[in-house]
C-alpha cells in the first residue's frame, strides 16, 4: 500500500466469491455478524468482544450502493493495485471493504466487512494511518484490530439533525497471515440466495467498549 492516497483512490472490481459478513452500524456505533441457520438468518452483536485480523494488504476501496429492499452493489478494486475507475452512478458513495478473520471468541471464521458510511470512513482513515506506520516494524504481518470506542458526531439542524458514530479502531498486535485468510476478488453484488438486507443495521443494544487483550492463540 506504499504511495496509496486513501482520499483520492476509490474505484471498481467484479467477479469472485462471497463471504458471510460483519457489519458496522454507524447510527448505533455497534458491530454485528449475520449468521445463517436452519431457522433462517439472525444477527449476533459482537461489539464488546470484537477482535479480528484485518487483511489490510488486500483492502478494497471504491463505490458502494445499498439500495432499499435490494441487494447492495459494489464497484471496488484492491487498493494496493492503485488503479482507480470512474464512479458508476450518482447513488453510489465512496466505501471500503475488508476481508477479516474473527477471533475464536467471535466465531473464528473469515468474513467481509464493507461500509460507505461517512462515520465509518473517518474511523478507517485513522486505521490505515496506524497500519502504514506499524507495518514498518512488522513486515509481512497483519494487524489484530479491536474497536476501543465509538465517538458521536452530530450534523444538520432541526429535522435534518442526525447523529452517527465514528469507530475508534485500535491495532493491538501483529500476527502471521492465517492459512484460511486468503484474498480472492469479490463479486459486485450478492448471489440471489443472499438476503437483500444482509448489510442492514446492527442491533442497537448499548454503548461500544474495548475488546479483550491481544493473544495470537485467539485465532486458532
Amino acid at each position: 500500500m506504499s504511495g496509496y492516497n486513501f482520499d483520492s483512490f476509490f474505484q471498481e472490481s467484479t467477479g469472485g466469491n462471497f463471504l458471510p459478513i460483519v457489519k458496522y452500524d454507524a447510527r448505533a456505533g455497534r458491530v454485528s455478524k449475520r449468521d445463517r441457520g436452519p431457522d433462517g438468518t439472525h444477527e449476533v452483536d459482537i461489539t464488546r468482544n470484537f477482535k479480528a485480523i484485518f487483511d489490510m494488504e488486500n483492502a478494497e476501496a471504491g463505490w458502494i450502493m445499498f439500495p432499499a429492499g435490494a441487494a447492495p452493489q459494489f464497484h471496488m478494486s484492491r487498493m494496493a493495485d492503485g488503479e482507480p475507475v470512474a464512479k458508476p452512478g450518482e447513488d453510489f458513495k465512496r466505501g471500503v471493504r475488508f476481508v477479516l478473520k474473527l477471533s475464536k471468541d467471535c466465531g473464528g471464521d473469515v468474513r467481509e466487512l464493507a461500509s460507505n458510511a461517512n462515520a465509518f470512513m473517518k474511523g478507517v482513515r485513522k486505521l490505515f494511518a496506524d497500519y502504514k506506520e506499524g507495518s514498518k516494524s512488522n513486515p509481512g504481518k497483519l494487524p489484530v484490530v479491536t474497536m476501543a470506542d465509538s465517538v458521536a458526531e452530530t450534523s444538520g439542524e432541526g429535522q435534518r439533525k442526525s447523529t452517527n458514530y465514528v469507530p475508534v479502531f485500535e491495532i493491538t498486535g501483529w500476527v502471521t497471515r492465517p492459512e484460511d485468510l486468503v484474498y480472492a476478488p469479490r463479486n459486485s453484488s450478492p448471489p440471489p440466495s443472499s438476503s437483500p438486507s444482509s448489510y442492514g443495521s446492527a442491533p442497537a443494544t448499548g454503548s461500544t467498549k474495548v475488546a479483550a487483550p491481544v493473544d495470537e492463540d485467539d485465532f486458532g
